[in-house]
């Protein structure tokens, strides 16, 4: 596929090519190349997924084989939460094209902020903010540390050190929405959908685990890295509500 000389050209060509465009040949855009997979812009077509039309964020749609704990482990939560949410037993044998509630509900979200907010408050005397009164979502995808950023205003995703052949995990439960190298700055590249806020993408593997569609659970591998250089790192992108983020600012913070 033959890639974009400029930002002007970029603009001409149609978001499927724009999605497989090298970094490095659109620098001086301020975008990564797949925007236009998740995109906000305007030019930039929501995603076409097979299947039904996707559910509402914090809401999962049933697949073959899938049980009431195996949902609940893919996104970080208890079977009898998500039961409960539900107004489900425990052992209740879903159904496929069932849709399901994996998120707390907005009141029972509010009430365990407003606890751990309060218990902080008490500890130090001071409003706690939302990061402390509330558990990070996401898990590290790789063990290393974080690279100091070389393309300011290019991405905000960020290099993660991995050891050699160090298996990459997914920082959370979602599905496959990429598996491949067509985007040639990103090498072999996964990008898992979460929900409809949420996206992250994981690049500059030597090998993948997994393939398109793939429902993954929270720390499952995916990927891994190159067992013969010592200097592997993982690039590491998230997206909120198609907006790119600092994954660090949604990830647990690290001791030292």
């Amino acid at each position: 596929m033959n890639l974009l000389k400029s930002c002007r050209a970029l603009a001409q060509w149609s978001a499927m090519a724009a999605a497989v465009v090298s970094l490095s040949t659109v620098a001086g855009c301020a975008t990564s190349p797949w925007d236009a997979l998740f995109g906000d812009s305007p030019a930039a077509p929501a995603p076409v997924l097979e299947g039904p039309a996707p559910v509402a964020a914090g809401y999962y749609r049933a697949n073959p084989g899938d049980t009431m704990g195996s949902i609940a482990v893919a996104f970080g939560r208890e079977p009898s939460q998500v039961a409960r949410w539900n107004r489900l037993p425990d052992d209740y044998p879903v159904n496929v094209g069932q849709v399901l509630r994996v998120a707390p509900p907005p009141g029972e979200a509010s009430r365990g902020a407003n606890t751990g907010a309060t218990a902080a408050s008490a500890a130090t005397g001071r409003a706690a903010t939302p990061a402390v009164a509330q558990r990070a979502r996401f898990v590290w995808p790789a063990s290393g540390a974080v690279a100091p950023r070389e393309d300011a205003g290019q991405s905000k995703g960020v290099r993660i050190g991995a050891a050699p052949g160090e298996t990459i995990v997914a920082a959370d439960g979602g599905r496959v929405v990429y598996a491949g190298s067509e985007i040639k700055a990103y090498g072999l590249l996964v990008i898992i959908k979460h929900d409809n806020r949420f996206v992250s993408a994981y690049g500059n593997n030597a090998r993948l685990l997994v393939k398109e569609g793939d429902v993954v659970r929270q720390g499952q591998p995916i990927a891994q890295m190159d067992p013969a250089d010592a200097r592997s790192n993982l690039i590491f992108e998230l997206r909120d509500s198609g907006k790119a983020v600092d994954p660090q600012n949604y990830l647990p913070k690290r001791s030292g």
